[in-house]
């Protein structure tokens, strides 16, 4: 595989995660990862469109929203402090005081997410057809990365005229599969639910506070850490314990997650060797060896699973043979860019 002529990282707009941005003899390559996924996507330049725009970064909004929802919510005790100041005895200030200190830090944080959401930011968006519809990218361009980006778009746009000129086929862009990370998803999900109950939870106790019942729910909080617990239990149960999934199927699965493709190919080598009929394992042996470029093998085993699901076999034959063409694309430069050897990396 061919050296990126260009690389270069960069931060979408409004949306979570990194994506870092290759140049590859025709071929853009662009890795998308998350805290919780990532996949790549391989754009032949030709479908490729550019525009420069500004937006406004609404994760600042987000920000802003909740650094004041949070200095309200530790406003909430602090007001009960300053009512009720000639019951409170001095050691009350342990507590006290960090809260004071937190409510401050978010409602700084608060201020500052509304002030920079107001400023619109410069920003490069790639606009490509994906499965019959308009796909379109936006990354903010930091001062830092400005010039590889410039021309990384330069060279596209070169790739392009150069690509008519010498009567290419168009390709069709091509995504590798999905890599979910689900630990990290389930605890994401449970933290959540932990933070709604939390407010909910901080909102009751001020109000029984101030309306002096004699029982409070301060052992409440003790709940707030069983969500994200349960979560991830949840999902160790469903990939580990569950029965009726061969054991070799869970440990090729285990080193797909984790990218160590060799030994998951062997593993399901050997499981369809005892179950040859055994179609999810197959299916991930196909995607594996497409992955690692191995198509030839991707390809023979597309037609031993075609007798088990016709369409799905016939889907991944076609994608593989794209990839196939991308490949090619990947380690071919056109004539007139040909003297660019240099990789140019931020």
């Amino acid at each position: 595989m061919s050296n990126p002529l260009y690389l270069v990282n960069l931060t979408r707009v409004n949306q979570p995660g990194k994506v870092c941005l290759e140049l590859k003899g025709s071929i853009l390559v662009i890795h998308k990862e998350s805290w919780v996924s990532k996949y790549s996507l391989y754009v032949p330049v030709e479908v490729v469109d550019i525009e420069k725009e500004k937006y406004r970064n609404y994760r600042k909004l987000w920000e802003g929203i909740l650094g004041l929802m949070l200095a309200f919510l530790l406003c909430l005790p602090l007001s009960l402090w300053f009512i009720y100041k000639p019951l409170f005895y001095l050691y009350d200030l342990l507590w006290i005081l960090p809260l004071v200190g937190l409510f401050l830090f978010t409602l700084i944080i608060g201020f500052l997410g509304f002030a920079r959401f107001s400023k619109l930011n410069p920003a490069i968006s790639l606009i490509f057809h994906h499965r019959s519809r308009l796909m379109k990218m936006s990354f903010w361009i930091k001062p830092e990365i400005q010039t590889t980006l410039e021309k990384l778009l330069v060279k596209i746009t070169e790739l392009k005229k150069l690509l008519e000129t010498e009567g290419y086929i168009p390709l069709k862009i091509c995504p590798m599969w999905f890599h979910s990370k689900p630990y990290r998803k389930s605890l994401l999900m449970g933290t959540a639910v932990s933070f709604v109950l939390f407010c909910i939870i901080t909102v009751f106790l001020v109000l029984q506070v101030a309306g002096e019942y004699e029982e409070k729910i301060w052992w409440t909080y003790l709940i707030l850490p069983l969500p994200p617990l349960v979560s991830v239990i949840r999902e160790y149960i469903r990939r580990k314990l569950l029965w009726g999934i061969p054991k070799r199927l869970k440990k090729a699965r285990n080193a797909f997650e984790k990218e160590n493709y060799s030994s998951a190919i062997t593993e399901l080598q050997q499981l369809l060797k005892e179950q040859p009929d055994l179609g999810v394992a197959r299916f991930l042996l196909v995607q594996l060896l497409a992955e690692k470029g191995e198509y030839d093998r991707a390809l023979k085993h597309c037609e031993e699973f075609y007798f088990q699901e016709p369409s799905l076999a016939t889907e991944l034959k076609t994608t593989i043979w794209w990839l196939r063409c991308v490949q090619e694309r990947m380690e071919y430069v056109p004539r007139e860019s040909s003297d660019i050897t240099s990789s140019i990396k931020e």
